[in-house]
């Protein structure tokens, strides 16, 4: 079997976002969305961890009425997380 290689060329920041939903990861339980290595949240990158049935339960009112909404809640990113055996290096 051959190898896939799946691969951008260019940096378009405005396509970033839609490139870490494609890249999303997970079992069915658990996804991580697919952002740059190292990158933190802003107006470019949202990295962030997903639980299946972790919601966030939210009563607004609109225009007179109340509107509940549930979404996902971004669980902490834990791509950046570093460690190292005792008395090892990272």
């Amino acid at each position: 079997m051959g190898e896939w290689i799946w691969e951008y060329e260019g940096y378009d920041p405005a396509a970033e976002r839609l490139r870490e939903t494609l890249h999303t990861l997970g079992n069915g339980y658990f996804a991580t969305r697919g952002s740059m290595p190292g990158c933190r949240g802003g107006l470019v990158h949202c990295p962030g961890t997903y639980v299946a049935g972790c919601y966030d339960h939210l009563v607004s009112s609109v225009a007179g009425r109340q509107v509940e909404n549930e979404d996902l809640v971004n669980l902490p990113n834990w791509l950046s997380t570093a460690g190292r055996r005792a008395g090892g290096s990272t």
